[in-house]
């Protein structure tokens, strides 16, 4: 465990550092956890900005503000718990994933994962026969960047773009549509926040 006294005296995107308080919050990501003060009032956003590198926390994990899910713009209040969490959990097949697996993780229908099998989507087969993906394999197969794209464009982003964008869509995203819809993004942002700041960062 690692208390944290002083990360949220750093401005918010308002401009006005965190609120103290008696009772800290207490931010988790698996075994790790971080006890904070001056953090009440920040967003679910904010927060997982501030204490991502000391956590270790991807971007793509979901909040959980005691027990209960929330979205990023919900704000914090004393003595609450945060924790942060994979949104799929891999049944015991160290980096090889279930079909079902898959499809949680990268939020695609059956008939979408079909398409994908369709497509070339790489496989193995388990002891049992059964049909497993390397984790390394899928995340190469999403995390493609297209030739012509900004240098701020980033495999990573694409892959999660198409993570992100995919349940809004009945066809298979593919990295090119995730450019554009970053592309679109980021120009949007440019208009709502042309100064950039936290605010800008909190919701890309």
């Amino acid at each position: 465990m690692v208390a944290v006294t002083n990360l949220a005296d750093r401005p918010t995107p308002n401009g006005f550092p965190g609120v103290a308080t008696a009772c800290p919050v207490k931010v988790i990501h698996g075994a790790n956890n971080l006890i904070l003060n001056k953090i009440v009032g920040q967003t679910v956003a904010t927060i997982h900005i501030w204490t991502r590198d000391v956590l270790n926390t991807p971007r793509w994990c979901v909040a959980y503000l005691n027990g209960q899910h929330v979205n990023r713009h919900h704000r914090v209040r004393s003595g609450d718990t945060l924790e942060f969490i994979y949104p799929w959990g891999f049944k015991g097949n160290g980096d090889l994933l279930l079909p079902a697996d898959l499809m949680a993780w990268r939020r695609v229908t059956p008939e979408q994962y079909e398409e994908l099998l369709r497509r070339g989507l790489p496989s193995v087969r388990g002891k049992d026969g059964s049909r497993l993906h390397r984790r390394e394999d899928v995340h190469r197969w999403f995390a493609i960047v297209p030739p012509g794209a900004p240098s701020w464009v980033k495999a990573d982003r694409i892959a999660e773009t198409i993570r992100v964008w995919q349940p809004r869509y009945k066809e298979l995203l593919t990295p090119d549509d995730a450019l554009e819809i970053m592309v679109n993004a980021r120009n949007l942002l440019d208009v709502l926040f042309p100064l950039g700041g936290e605010g800008k960062e909190a919701v890309q």
